[in-house]
């Protein structure tokens, strides 16, 4: 089998002839070259030689951000608004006088409109940079008073989604049989997720949610449409996998506010996908264990960079038996594992072992590094992985 067959057959709940290995390893790539440090016999490789190298499947479900088409492409992420060349569809702001200005590392985008004035701004700092980071840190939200839902909302209900023509057939080309390419909707689940993660510093959204939350549901009402063409015009591509939402924390997007605000989301989203023959990823990148119940209710097929103990609180063991063999892995390797100065070779050898023997020939598992291969881990380790599971 090749890699794609055998991620397929592992979402389908078939056992393929060995685990895929799928690592996400932009993040690391983008450091090391910035860093000068990449191990010997990479240097002046491209991502896809570096990872044809290292003998592992071509991951492509999160984009790389850091990606253009045009110089415009992602001005409007602190709105939460995506333009990428390798997404489904296209953003168009209309009824708005957008003035997108850049210092440096940072961006600062000003949106006039007939009821008041917008500004975000994000920035990359230099340690970001070193880490490989491909989203800024929002130095300035969207929202910073009760007058800037009305101003959200008129931006929101006037955003126009057209498909963008061969986006994901180009990018289904160009990873081939290494890989599946994952059609990218969007990072948040639905619109009051939106607010929280992308508009708002988290405790400010908690507490306007508390104080005007009729401010929150009209908002929320006028980005819905958008949500709705940006799901129908994905659907309509020929992606066998689809992404919507992410980075859940039982902390933050607690049970209660997760069962209200994005379980709906993400079942109608699956159950949408589902008539069409299609899969459901979402990225649980967080601490799972109290959501685990919902993501069951949830009905999505694949929990995209899922992170076991000792960086969440559940064993990989654990997660496998409370997923009931209805919702696929994909990750299951913590990213401290790979890095000498956080796990001794001893330690790192056994824990893979261990996986390897256990899982090498299981269903509902895409072996991967959660959240992402991060800078400073060992190409030496991630080559003793990919060995192991050759060794199958």
């Amino acid at each position: 089998m090749n890699d794609r067959e055998r991620i397929l057959a592992a979402i389908r709940g078939e056992i393929p002839d060995r685990i895929p290995w799928v690592p996400r390893l932009e993040f690391w790539y983008r450091a090391r070259r910035r860093r000068g440090d990449m191990p010997a016999g990479l240097l002046g490789l491209s991502l896809r030689e570096v990872t044809e190298r290292l003998g592992v499947g071509h991951y492509a479900s999160v984009p790389d951000f850091t990606e253009r088409e045009e110089e415009t492409d992602m001005a409007d992420h602190g709105l939460g608004i995506f333009n990428h060349p390798v997404l489904p569809y296209r953003v168009v702001l209309e009824g708005v006088e957008r003035r997108v200005t850049r210092r440096g590392q940072e961006t600062i985008a000003e949106y006039q409109t007939p009821v008041g004035v917008l500004r975000t701004a994000e920035i990359f700092t230099e340690e970001m940079l070193d880490g490989g980071a491909s989203i800024p840190w929002t130095s300035e939200h969207a929202i910073r008073q009760p007058a800037d839902f009305d101003t959200a909302a008129y931006i929101f209900s006037r955003l126009r989604v057209e498909p963008r023509a061969g986006a994901w057939e180009r990018r289904c080309r160009a990873v081939g049989d290494r890989g599946v390419a994952v059609a990218y909707v969007i990072g948040t689940a639905c619109p009051v997720h939106h607010i929280m993660k992308e508009l708002m510093p988290v405790e400010q959204f908690f507490l306007a949610q508390h104080d005007y939350p009729e401010k929150i549901d009209l908002l929320a009402e006028a980005m819905q449409p958008y949500y709705a063409a940006m799901q129908r015009v994905s659907a309509e591509t020929g992606a066998e996998i689809l992404l919507l939402g992410g980075n859940y924390d039982d902390s933050i997007t607690h049970p209660k506010w997760f069962e209200n605000y994005i379980l709906p989301a993400l079942r109608d989203y699956a159950q949408t996908l589902h008539a069409k023959g299609k899969y459901l990823m979402t990225h649980t990148d967080g601490e799972n264990r109290r959501l685990i119940p919902l993501y069951l209710r949830a009905g999505f097929d694949i929990a995209d960079s899922l992170c076991p103990a000792p960086m969440t609180r559940m064993t990989l063991e654990q997660i496998r038996a409370a997923f009931e063999d209805r919702i696929t892995i994909w990750g299951g390797i913590p990213s401290v594992l790979l890095c000498p100065d956080s796990v001794g070779e001893s330690q790192f050898r056994l824990w893979i072992d261990r996986l390897v023997e256990r899982y090498g020939h299981a269903s509902r598992f895409v072996l991967g590094v959660s959240d992402m291969v991060t800078a400073d881990a060992s190409w030496d380790r991630l080559m003793y992985i990919t060995e192991k599971v050759a060794s199958l």
